[in-house]
């Protein structure tokens, strides 16, 4: 299991035209889970078969019958869903942790577009999330997504567990039950251009002087 402690920053990386509406007009676009479950394979960065999974056990574990005869030779992981539970909507962002502070981010993520938006107050950010969904009396969540290992986990996965194969993306995830069933695309909470600094994502890594305790 890879876990971080707590994120010392959170970035989108995205777009321009995207991460200008993100800044000028707080604009949150968020896709439902079975929107990246869904999504071809070619589309590395973006799609995750393994989304909305509620849990995941090693096969050889498992004991599956059907009309009273067993299935023998299991092999893989044995995953469970559930239609609802793939209408969760998520807004993805990249988090600066303690498992990560030399890379500051993997170059994999800066594919995600040409555009980096650094939150530099993210309580406020936050609040400013928290206040639109009680407007809307939408229930939500937020968590640093924790990685398991795909071969060897056996329990609940959920919104905020995902294979490790995927640990670079290092993801902090926003997650909303809004009702809808598909994604959320009217969901602002005003210019955050106060709380936020661009940078170009082939120069994000320079903006960062980290400094680490003796």
């Amino acid at each position: 299991m890879i876990k971080a402690s707590k994120a010392y920053a959170i970035l989108k990386v995205g777009p321009r035209k995207f991460m200008e509406e993100f800044v000028t007009e707080g604009r949150i676009y968020m896709n439902t889970l079975k929107y990246f479950k869904d999504l071809e394979s070619k589309d590395a960065l973006r799609s995750d078969k393994s989304e909305g999974l509620t849990a995941s056990y090693p096969a050889h574990k498992m004991r599956i019958h059907v009309g009273g005869h067993e299935i023998k030779n299991l092999t893989g992981q044995v995953r469970f869903g559930h239609p609802e539970h793939e209408k969760i909507a998520i807004f993805s962002m990249y988090a600066l942790t303690e498992l990560n502070l030399d890379a500051i981010i993997d170059d994999r993520v800066l594919g995600f577009g040409d555009t980096t938006v650094v939150i530099t107050k993210a309580d406020e950010f936050m609040d400013r999330i928290r206040q639109e969904c009680e407007k809307r009396n939408w229930l939500y969540q937020t968590d640093l997504v924790t990685y398991v290992h795909k071969d060897t986990h056996e329990g609940d996965m959920g919104v905020f567990r995902k294979y490790s194969d995927l640990s670079y993306q290092s993801e902090f995830r926003i997650a909303v039950k809004s009702g809808r069933s598909g994604p959320i695309d009217d969901f602002y909470i005003g210019d955050i251009s106060d709380i936020v600094q661009f940078c170009d994502s082939a120069t994000v890594k320079s903006q960062f002087n980290i400094i680490k305790d003796a």
